[in-house]
């Protein structure tokens, strides 16, 4: 084991021993860095025959989210019929061997479909066209999440209004972007311009989409990822889902299927059965513009960080080839 494997080794047993997971004689014997993890670095930790996955937050974090808030996010799930894991631990100090704050939570057999793998996009298609258990489980957790009390969760997760939403990532943008774009730019004026009279409160995941869940046996047994989380109109959920990136698309269409696990009209009919509320289009097509404003927030982040040295994560730089595709999903939202 590296110096920096054994150092963080034992800085999730005494988190672990400190919460009472682990005891006196249980050490973790082993930590190693998975793949993905843009905004958090994930971690498998062994103790013996157990398992933990570790959340910590890098220095340079292509978003500026608390993560101990998305630690009382997590234990708030726990008395809900949210399947999300159970957290053990959290260390709030920047100063730690994986760089930054850390949250341990319980290990949830199965894996996050990749939108982007053939064979991750062919199972899903195959449960859509058998016993779709892995789009109701979708739909069924959406609606819940949609469902919950305002004081089952964390007193201090934002609250925001469309407009807010909307600031957010324009002034992400404007912060951000290494140039001017007038597509985003006119997009901007257009999302303003189509605020809805009402609003939808409710929880809103913020990431909601099949990568962010965990699949074993053919049903999905965890929503991971609850970072973006935040009380305000739910249907941004919705318009997330309904964006063609959800379903893999990076140039070009890749799934005709919602989200890559489902048809969209039999998604959002099984929804509004589940929770009263029917997503008309045009509010459909504004929220998923919203979306896409998220995701190139985070995109013109990653190459502002890498252009300007705050990061030598080359995946990072990576992220320009993204804007073309995001682009023209823009334009074909405002039906230019």
């Amino acid at each position: 084991m590296s110096a920096v494997a054994a150092a963080r080794a034992d800085a999730v047993t005494g988190a672990l021993r400190g919460a009472g997971v682990l005891a006196g004689g249980e050490a973790v014997d082993a930590v190693e860095q998975l793949a993905g993890g843009w905004s958090r670095h994930t971690h498998l930790a062994r103790a013996g025959a157990r398992r933990f996955v570790v959340r910590a937050q890098p220095p340079g974090a292509l978003l500026d989210t608390d993560l101990g808030l998305e630690h009382r996010t997590f234990a708030a799930l726990e008395a809900t019929a949210i399947p999300a894991p159970r957290v053990h631990a959290f260390v709030a100090t920047a100063e730690t061997p994986f760089g930054g704050p850390f949250l341990v939570m319980e290990h949830v057999p199965g894996a996050a479909p990749d939108m982007y793998s053939r064979a991750d996009r062919a199972a899903l298609a195959a449960d859509w066209a058998g016993p779709r258990a892995v789009a109701t489980d979708m739909v069924d957790n959406l609606a819940r999440i949609h469902a919950l009390a305002g004081d089952a969760m964390p007193r201090d997760l934002p609250a925001y209004a469309f407009d807010d939403v909307l600031a957010r990532w324009r002034a992400a943008y404007e912060e951000r972007a290494l140039i001017r774009d007038p597509i985003l730019e006119e997009a901007y004026a257009w999302v303003a311009e189509r605020a809805p009279a009402d609003a939808w409160p409710g929880l809103v995941h913020g990431d909601f989409r099949i990568g962010n869940t965990l699949v074993d046996g053919g049903r999905v047994r965890a929503v991971l990822d609850w970072e973006l989380a935040y009380r305000g109109d739910v249907r941004f959920d919705l318009g997330y889902l309904a964006m063609a990136r959800a379903a893999g698309k990076h140039l070009r269409m890749r799934s005709p299927l919602m989200g890559c696990f489902a048809e969209q009209e039999w998604f959002l009919e099984r929804y509004a059965e589940r929770t009263g509320r029917r997503c008309a289009p045009d509010d459909l097509r504004t929220f998923s513009m919203l979306g896409i404003m998220m995701l190139l927030a985070t995109q013109l982040t990653a190459v502002w960080m890498y252009a300007h040295r705050r990061t030598t994560d080359v995946r990072m730089a990576w992220s320009r080839w993204s804007f073309a595709g995001l682009r023209q999903d823009m334009a074909e939202l405002m039906a230019w």
